[in-house]
């Protein structure tokens, strides 16, 4: 039994405990600000609901801090478990370029506002700097999207390939790059295939580790 095998496992189910209990976040910070709002009818808010208001705002803001921090987190333990997967087999290397790839297509797609900012300062040309900057951002906006879908292909890749420690990966993996590719398409469904994946990941990982402890 590898250590590196073991510990790549250990990652892999813990990133996606994780990214589950982040979307669990969202869903339940989202429901409670439907709940408190969505069925309120339109009129005047008192001047005493002001205090409530905020402080529901305040709790669903902070409910959405974490779950960001613990996306962060599972992407970090995502990307660990690369890094032993790839130390016990070069094959699955492949999962790395992925989580790499990524990283890459987030950072374009977070900067595509840069250009239409860097433009839109220069006012004696305002119709062609709006239009420059438009195109800037579109193409970054597309270039991320390259880079996540890649991304995401390569590291669906590599859980394939775990089918050998686990069968479940198999579909763990691909659904991984189909729900990463919906979801530039479909949203919700995207979403829900991306978190069917996640639990399978868990559930194989956690299985797969039991299997091993006992070999």
């Amino acid at each position: 039994m590898s250590v590196e095998l073991v510990e790549g496992l250990k990652d892999l189910k813990t990133g996606a405990l994780l990214n589950l209990l982040a979307v669990l976040l969202i869903f339940f910070s989202m429901g409670m600000m439907f709940a408190t709002f969505g069925f309120t009818p339109m009129r005047e808010i008192e001047p005493e609901e002001i205090l409530g208001m905020m402080a529901i705002f305040g709790v669903f803001a902070l409910l959405f801090l974490l779950a960001i921090i613990l996306s962060l987190a599972s992407f970090v333990m995502y990307f660990k478990a690369t890094g032993h997967l790839k130390n016990y087999d070069e094959k699955y290397g492949i999962g790395r370029k992925g989580m790499i790839l990524e990283i890459v297509g987030v950072v374009l797609m977070l900067t595509s506002f840069i250009p239409i900012i860097a433009t839109g300062m220069r006012l004696e040309e305002a119709h062609y700097a709006v239009s420059g900057g438009v195109i800037a951002a579109f193409l970054l906006i597309f270039a991320g999207a390259i880079a996540l879908i890649v991304g995401a292909i390569l590291f669906g890749v590599m859980l394939m390939r775990l089918e050998e420690v686990e069968r479940d990966f198999k579909v763990a993996g691909i659904l991984y790059f189909v729900g990463m590719a919906l979801s530039f398409f479909t949203g919700i469904i995207g979403v829900l295939i991306g978190i069917a994946t996640t639990v399978l990941i868990y559930i194989s990982a956690k299985s797969a580790l039991r299997r091993l402890s006992i070999a």
